[in-house]
């Protein structure tokens, strides 16, 4: 049958897209700009401003928002989903796209605007009265508003004129008492000159003059937040982690499909249900656009599409993440922001521990993580690289010779091994002239020597197993491993080698697969041929560990070269912003020990924390996975020659 005589569903569809589509705000989609044309300067810019070291730049998703809808919104919707700048404790979350304003350049300096206020923003009190909890956030806004004009008044006209279009912009709507008084506050603090009755007038007092008063106002039943303000993103509490998550997470195999670079809100639960045999109710007159976020009930866990299993999570406001006793085939890869979790304050009792960095208290948790040396593993009697990696060998053993240490000639000396017959001739002219001459008259030979110990620490965590350019990350790893652990040799430099992973603070495991006073020779290539992928990447303890041992080298010179294939991260609180801090903390004690410290990755998103980690001038990113084994080398000659 055609499609056109299908009535109902033809009906239907014409109904949801009338019904669904509409939004409080006008969507101007010919003038959108979007995050990613201007991420890095979004970011520079949010760094110049004194925004966190440590906040990373994302995409926010829409989410739902309680305010009151028109008639024809509550046909199609429960809420409206909504895209809006907000500051957490460790991101900064921008729309994906702004498309608020008729013309393209507003929307632009609108993404400026909100990375410039919330680097000036102030988290409002807490409080359970949803009537103050809006008070509060126009009381923190009008702080903020107020400050970042001050500091930067060339941002006033600009700002008035982006408010003057949010008026018209922002519907009219009859409100009941309270929110219509809310209303009217934000409209007035926006710039329009409007009347205020008594109620809101004591709002807006409130609001500018005496926020302590908020207090007072106590929200009637069935109030509903105001329509956001997108020129006046929110300050949540954050994300800070807490106490040890209570099951292990298991091992999971294969690999993970990318959703992008969104954030996902989760929360973890107990919900695996995968082994009820009991029946499963639904209620067919709940609207479907009030899916569960978690129907999870005795099926089999192999029957997702990838594409399915995307659309599912993108249709979810909040994901809940669970453990269940089987492994699904569809794995999606996605950032989120899980809530708050107290951090233990123990200390552990093991053979040698390391403290860990709390960004959040700016202070040291001592002996909190241990560390595990492990044995190496040795790969089969047989084994040997293969013809392009032994050509690869021996083309940068060729290269690294040539920063062997080698005899110089020192002239102009004041003694040595024999005369300088440039300074002679010179000091023979000078007093032929009637000048006194020099008297370094000498040469003498000397050994160089750049009196260098090198230590390369490599990240063996799970997402080693994934792909990238047709191989395995580990097997790329393993190839540059052997490459420069054999032009290291060939130039003389002493050098050791570790790998490593963890798992949660209690088991941090750290293999030598080189140690300093062991010569380079088939074992060790052996040892970095059994590389195989761990578990989790804690990479703070880790760089304490390894940068104590360099630290007891008596060499002149002492480089820690870390090479690793994306951020730190483990299953307990170590995750985020909290990770990234541990670990540039650690990068800076083993700068305060002398040491040179040098990060390498292959993670194309590195851009967002890597320079946080290791500094200007401290790190590089290869772009291709693949030019690894090719890329470390030059990284190397580079670092000795400077």
């Amino acid at each position: 049958m055609p499609e056109w005589l299908e009535f109902e569903e033809l009906v239907g569809r014409w109904w949801h897209r009338w019904a669904s589509s509409a939004t409080s705000y006008r969507v101007h989609a010919e003038a959108a700009v979007t995050f990613e044309s201007l991420r890095d300067s979004l970011a520079v810019y949010f760094r110049a401003l004194g925004g966190p070291a440590g906040v990373t730049l994302t995409t926010a998703r829409a989410a739902g928002k309680t305010h009151r809808l028109s008639w024809r919104q509550r046909l199609g919707m429960d809420q409206e989903h909504m895209e809006l700048a907000r500051l957490d404790g460790e991101h900064l979350v921008l729309p994906q796209r702004n498309a608020l304003f008729a013309a393209s350049e507003n929307n632009r300096r609108l993404y400026f605007w909100q990375t410039a206020f919330t680097a000036y923003g102030h988290l409002p009190p807490a409080t359970a009265d949803p009537l103050q909890r809006d008070l509060l956030y126009l009381a923190a806004s009008t702080r903020a508003l107020a400050a970042l004009q001050r500091d930067f008044p060339g941002w006033r006209p600009r700002y008035a004129d982006m408010a003057a279009q949010l008026i018209h912009l922002r519907p009219s709507r009859r409100l009941p008492p309270a929110e219509d008084a809310v209303e009217r506050v934000i409209r007035h603090l926006l710039g329009e000159d409007l009347r205020l009755d008594d109620r809101a007038g004591s709002m807006l007092r409130a609001v500018t003059d005496d926020p302590g008063s908020i207090r007072e106002f106590r929200a009637p039943a069935g109030y509903r937040p105001p329509l956001p303000v997108p020129l006046w993103p929110t300050l949540d509490p954050g994300t800070a982690p807490d106490e040890e998550r209570a099951a292990d997470d298991e091992e999971t195999d294969g690999e993970a499909t990318e959703i992008g670079e969104q954030m996902f809100r989760a929360s973890r639960r107990r919900l695996d249900q995968t082994e009820r045999d009991d029946p499963l109710m639904l209620n067919p007159f709940e609207k479907i656009i009030s899916w569960a976020e978690m129907v999870n009930v005795n099926r089999p866990v192999d029957d997702d599409e990838e594409e399915d299993a995307r659309q599912a999570a993108e249709g979810l406001d909040e994901l809940t993440i669970s453990k269940h006793r089987k492994k699904a085939a569809t794995r999606l890869k996605m950032g989120l922001e899980i809530a708050s979790e107290a951090i233990p304050e123990s200390s552990l009792r093991a053979g040698v521990t390391w403290p860990e960095w709390h960004y959040g208290r700016r202070r040291y948790l001592p002996d909190f993580c241990a560390v595990q040396e492990l044995e190496p593993a040795l790969a089969d009697e047989d084994w040997s690289p293969d013809a392009d990696t032994r050509a690869r060998i021996r083309h940068v053993r060729r290269q690294f010779q040539a920063l062997r240490p080698h005899r110089e000639l020192l002239r102009a000396q004041l003694d040595g091994d024999e005369l300088d017959m440039d300074a002679v001739v010179r000091m023979v002219t000078e007093r032929a002239a009637g000048h006194s001459g020099s008297d370094r008259i000498y040469a003498t030979w000397r050994d160089t020597s750049r009196d260098l110990a090198v230590a390369t620490l490599v990240d063996v965590s799970l997402s080693t197993d994934s792909w990238l350019d047709d191989r395995r990350v580990i097997d790329i790893e393993r190839e540059a491993l052997l490459v420069l652990a054999n032009g290291i040799d060939a130039c003389g430099d002493e050098q050791a080698v570790y790998s490593f992973t963890s798992h949660r603070r209690k088991r941090v495991e750290i293999t030598p697969l080189k140690r300093f006073e062991e010569a380079m020779d088939r074992n060790i290539e052996r040892r970095i041929a059994a590389l195989e992928p761990g578990r989790y990447t804690r990479m703070g303890t880790a760089i304490r560990h390894v940068a104590a041992e360099l630290a007891e080298r008596s060499n002149r010179h002492r480089l820690l070269l870390v090479l690793t294939d994306g951020k730190p991260n483990d299953t307990d609180h170590y995750e985020g912003r909290y990770a990234i801090e541990d670990t540039r903390m650690a990068v800076r004690e083993a700068r305060r020990k002398e040491l040179v410290v040098f990060g390498v990755t292959i993670d194309t998103h590195a851009r967002q924390y890597f320079p946080l980690i290791f500094g200007r001038s401290g790190y590089a990113i290869v772009p291709r996975a693949s030019a690894l084994s090719r890329a470390l080398p030059a990284i190397y000659r580079q670092l000795v020659q400077r």
